[in-house]
């Protein structure tokens, strides 16, 4: 069975379109592309045309407000869950840094619940009340303004039918008595007299359908000029209306991109000081820390042998416990990390020193590893000769779309890392030694509404060396101090030109204020901008 035709509805300009043809101009030559100059022509579809469009940018407004409703609702109901999270006991029994790293995740939890609600807010205020309050004005525009309107036009309808259907009659009546007239020339006797009557009838008609004709016309005639004043009013109304939607919806889905924008860096910020705490994590360390302080020592106590009592001879005491000390070497059969691997192809530390000992399953090399010795007062036991565990490096993670500046000094950064920044851009000597800076803190009771949300025009390029080429423009979202000679300094709302877009998130390009501008000093954080 054929599929059924999707039927259109009274908001769809689908209807109404209509191929035309390129060698015509429905405008005349005229260059207004004004609504008032460019919805009139010789039918109706003009007016139905506006209707339907009035009609589904109010259709629009209101979908866009139940968007931000549902958004909130998500947002709401994310922020519970991730609270409801928070509370969840993780890690109580725990110690040492990996306590403070399972606490670090919690609290910072708690944090995202919290900036996601604040999201919902703030969508709710900022969003979904200025989109629901435009609404309305388009709700009291139609009623106003394009109801009456639209009463007028069907009425404007019924009088060009009217005049239609009388000129039809009048038309009719004309081309009878052209007919009956041209008969009588050649007809003589009866045939004469019967035709006679046919015209004098028809005569007869022909003069009330003129009547008709001539009035429905001059009802017309005086109908039209009011109508073609209030339509072009309503022609302007509709334009500035339109207009205005138009503006108001880039200006609010800018601030909504801005509010999830923000949003982002906050969750960017709480994963941050997650890696920061477990940047203090070391397994080696933590596991130190346990022995020694809940360690119980390493004596072993052994039984004393049975030794016997002579039946002649006088009872012995039976001799003390013997103690002897555990000194045994671990066995690991813990698998090698990635990074431990990768570590050792590039010749890091601790290549040599083996991965056997890295297991927390532990065996024994039999009872003959420990030296048996007595031990009345506790004391002279022998001391393990066990070496430093091998440093380890975090893991090797692929860069993200838009990576971080390289870790703080303090810590130690792999030579797999290293290999993979100064691979990706121009060496420098210095790259090992970088440091970055943290997020700065979203300012607070930064005004994200609509009037403020939308950037300005791009300036015009600066002038530049033709070996750099302008890729696009940037604007600073925080203030950055440079840490190695190769990097410049800017200020929160600066402009800069990107020339260059290294895999690794230093960027390359030069500040448009040339009174800041340094020779030589092209290089910046890509996670401290954002697009212009």
């Amino acid at each position: 069975m054929a599929a059924r035709a999707q039927q259109l509805s009274a908001t769809s300009l689908a209807r109404y379109a209509s191929a035309r043809q390129p060698d015509v101009d429905v405008f005349n030559g005229s260059q207004s592309r004004a609504y008032c100059n460019s919805f009139w022509g010789t039918g109706d579809s003009g007016p139905n045309i506006m209707f339907a469009r009035m009609r589904g940018a109010s259709k629009t407004t209101d979908e866009l407000r139940n968007f931000w409703n549902e958004r909130c609702v998500i947002e709401e109901e994310y922020a519970a869950r991730l609270a409801k999270l928070a509370k969840a006991p993780i890690g109580a029994d725990e110690i040492g840094e990996l306590r403070n790293s399972l606490d670090t995740l919690r609290i910072e939890t708690e944090k995202q619940s919290e900036s996601h609600l604040e999201l919902a807010n703030q969508i709710r205020l900022d969003l979904e009340g200025p989109t629901a309050q435009f609404h309305q004005k388009q709700i009291v525009h139609r009623r106003s303004i394009q109801v009456p309107l639209e009463r007028k036009f069907k009425e404007k309808q019924t009088q060009e039918s009217y005049v239609k259907k009388s000129r039809e009659k009048y038309e009719a009546d004309c081309l009878r008595v052209q007919s009956y007239t041209q008969q009588a020339s050649y007809m003589t006797g009866t045939d004469l007299a019967k035709v006679q009557l046919k015209l004098q009838r028809t005569r007869q008609t022909m003069q009330g359908n003129e009547r008709d004709y001539e009035k429905f016309s001059k009802d017309l005639a005086d109908f039209l000029p009011g109508w073609e004043r209030e339509w072009k009013d309503y022609c302007d109304s509709c334009q500035d209306l339109e207009e205005e939607r138009l503006d108001f919806m880039k200006d609010i889905i800018w601030a909504y991109a801005n509010d999830i924008s923000t949003i982002c860096v906050t969750d960017d910020q709480s994963c941050e000081r997650i890696r920061t705490a477990l940047d203090n994590l070391e397994p080696e360390r933590d596991v130190e820390n346990f022995v020694n302080e809940f360690g119980t020592g390493n004596l072993i106590s052994v039984p004393a042998e049975f030794i016997a009592t002579s039946s002649v001879g006088e009872p012995q005491l039976p001799p003390p416990p013997l103690i002897r000390y555990a000194d045994y070497q671990r066995t690991s059969r813990r698998a090698v990390p990635a990074y431990h691997h990768e570590h050792a192809v590039l010749g890091g530390p601790g290549h040599n020193q083996g991965h056997q000992n890295d297991s927390p399953h532990d065996s024994v090399n039999g009872a003959d590893s420990g030296s048996y010795h007595d031990a009345p007062n506790g004391s002279g036991h022998s001391v393990r000769n066990q070496t430093a565990p091998p440093q380890t490096n975090p893991p090797n993670h692929p860069p993200p779309p838009i990576p971080e500046p390289a870790p703080p000094m303090s810590h130690q950064v792999s030579t797999s890392t290293i290999g993979t920044a100064s691979s990706s851009r121009s060496p420098s000597p210095n790259r090992q030694y970088r440091q970055s800076q943290p997020l700065p803190m979203v300012p607070g009771g930064a005004n994200n509404g609509p009037s403020h949300a939308r950037a300005p025009t791009p300036p015009p390029p600066i002038p530049q060396q033709p070996s750099n080429r302008i890729l696009f423009y940037v604007k600073a979202l925080y203030d950055y101090t440079a840490t190695i000679d190769e990097e410049f300094d800017f200020q929160a709302g600066d402009v800069i030109a990107v020339t260059a877009t290294p895999d690794d998130g230093w960027w390359s390009g030069e500040l448009l204020d040339e009174a800041r501008r340094e020779e030589g000093r092209n290089v910046f954080p890509s996670n401290f901008v954002c697009l212009f």
